[in-house]
């Protein structure tokens, strides 16, 4: 119903269609790769994934646009004085309804051993078959993905781990979904790197919370 022309130009505005523009040499190699011919079929893998490849740096900055209230975000190794302001991508409140959708992937979905105390994180998993050079795909070979962002009534930080062909051994199947791989890792640098960067745990807004602070 959104058709190619719209998907088009949409991730083209994320810049998920232009070379990452980080300040290094291999910066402009960052090209991603999609269909010359966007096709309907082209249409409908896309918006699930599949037919283009992108770097994590892309996943990262597109993120960080849909989840800071909506507006572009252009990635750089230069620090700022401040954040720039860039173009509006989506509403205000589209931007809300997209981080409280993530946070519930991480208290109630694929992402539960994700959740971190005190740093509210959120995200969405992302587990993909690996192509077979025979053709086809790998059965036993995936890519998994996290990404994520923290915290998320506030964001300040996105984190993005991919992980090559990973498996949990811990249990009697291996274990391939990015919740169970890429997720756990994620939980780990954010538990140990978010005191670093000078976020104190906090504790999140509840309803019994929210009762309880309106009595007092």
């Amino acid at each position: 119903m959104i058709g190619a022309e719209l998907q088009k130009d949409f991730l083209d505005r994320l810049g998920l269609l232009q070379a990452t523009p980080i300040e290094v040499i291999e910066g402009p190699t960052g090209r991603p790769q999609y269909p010359s011919n966007w096709s309907d079929i082209s249409t409908m893998t896309i918006s699930y994934g599949h037919g283009i490849s992108t770097s994590p740096v892309h996943l990262a900055a597109g993120y960080a646009a849909i989840v800071n209230g909506g507006t572009l975000v252009k990635p750089t190794v230069l620090k700022q004085p401040t954040a720039p302001l860039g173009a509006r991508i989506i509403s205000p409140k589209t931007s809300r309804q997209l981080r409280s959708m993530m946070r519930r992937v991480v208290t109630e979905g694929t992402a539960r051993m994700g959740d971190v105390p005190g740093y509210s994180v959120a995200g969405k998993t992302g587990t993909a078959d690996k192509p077979s050079p025979e053709g086809g795909y790998h059965k036993d070979k995936v890519l998994a993905t996290f990404a994520s962002f923290f915290p998320s009534t506030d964001p300040r930080y996105v984190l993005i781990v991919t992980l090559d062909e990973p498996e949990d051994r811990t249990g009697p199947e291996p274990r391939r979904t990015a919740g169970a791989t890429a997720v756990p890792v994620a939980a780990e640098v954010i538990r140990r790197v978010a005191p670093l960067l000078g976020l104190a745990p906090e504790i999140e807004p509840t309803l019994q919370n929210s009762l309880t602070l309106a009595n007092n």
